[in-house]
């Protein structure tokens, strides 16, 4: 973060089209809404039946604890704390749920960037990239077993949980690449979406992602040639627009939740 160059992405934000990121913003509250049918499918399976109304409350003040608590867990633990203390359900089994949730999102990632590597325009030899795509198909093809063997319980909904990810992430991407497009339309959109995606999963060790981030995109960029404060400016607009959408779960701090 201290290598970015602040006066470069003041003036990129005050030059940029607005209403790409508008875009941007509405493009991950969409996929925050379908977060919220992914995680509702495995509560179900953990035996808590939630109203959608009920469940988007619940996650979004996860939201809140998960970006200002260190790794990105503080939401997940009070989920788990207050579905225990209102169903009475099995700490272990609600764990298990909000768990396989993170679980399948990271699955759906690492299948995308097998997938995408395949098609990155940059020197990197055939048989790497068949490997890749090799891996991911395996991937989407072994996973309900593998699940099934770890918790049966959730086996049957790994294909729908998957499907709801790819989604998810298809929006997340669309945060980025419409972030790109109100400041750098001629860049390389796949390029930067593979850093997003590898990005993606090193920022669960972080304050949701800032800092971790904003430097995989600083120096992958930096390695790929493209401008570093460009990639770093692109990620910050992520973080930021995370930011405002989790400080509205600070409401449901002081405002009890009806299950």
């Amino acid at each position: 973060m201290s290598k970015i160059d602040w006066d470069f992405l003041i003036e990129e934000w005050k030059s940029a089209n607005k209403w790409f990121l508008v875009l941007a913003f509405f493009s991950f509250i969409l996929s925050q809404i379908f977060s919220v049918f992914r995680v509702d499918l495995f509560f179900q399976k953990a035996g808590v039946h939630l109203s959608f109304w009920s469940n988007a409350r619940l996650y979004l003040l996860g939201m809140f604890y998960n970006f200002f608590i260190p790794g990105g867990v503080g939401g997940d633990a009070y989920k788990v704390y207050a579905l225990h203390k209102e169903f009475k359900q099995p700490i272990k089994t609600l764990t298990s749920a909000v768990f396989f949730d993170r679980l399948i999102g990271l699955c759906a990632i690492c299948i995308l960037i097998c997938l995408g590597v395949f098609f990155i325009p940059i020197p990197i030899d055939l048989w790497i990239k068949v490997v890749a795509v090799a891996v991911g198909a395996i991937s989407i093809l072994a996973g309900p077993k593998i699940l099934g063997l770890i918790f049966p319980r959730f086996k049957a909904i790994f294909y729908p949980t998957l499907f709801y990810s790819f989604i998810i992430q298809g929006f997340q991407i669309g945060t980025i690449v419409l972030s790109l497009l109100a400041t750098h339309p001629e860049d390389n959109l796949l390029v930067y979406t593979l850093i997003f995606l590898a990005s993606s999963i090193l920022s669960i060790v972080s304050f949701a992602g800032i800092g971790i981030r904003e430097t995989v995109f600083y120096y992958a960029a930096t390695y790929l040639d493209f401008n570093p404060d460009v990639a770093a400016g692109i990620a910050l607009n992520f973080s930021i627009i995370t930011l405002i959408t989790s400080l509205f779960g600070v409401i449901y701090l002081f405002k009890k939740i009806k299950y």
